[in-house]
């Protein structure tokens, strides 16, 4: 697996832990950013390609640092 790959999957691993932990759905988050949820599905199984703005709009809607999305140990 190559290292960027890699990385888009403990991203998005790290996007669900985060969601479930504040108790969001899938749908809910979706519905907070104004984006599909089927495209956060695909964020969180590391299939989607995601800019950084997409993260920061994330990671303010989770009420947290981008930074603590890329923090892996969880």
């Amino acid at each position: 697996m190559d290292i960027n790959k890699d990385l888009e999957k403990k991203f998005g691993a790290k996007l669900a832990y985060v969601r479930k932990s504040k108790k969001f759905s899938q749908m809910k988050l979706a519905e907070i950013v104004d984006m599909n949820f089927n495209y956060i599905g695909q964020i969180e199984r590391g299939e989607a390609n995601v800019t950084i703005h997409t993260m920061k709009i994330l990671a303010n809607a989770l009420e947290i640092e981008l930074k603590d999305l890329f923090n892996f140990t969880f």
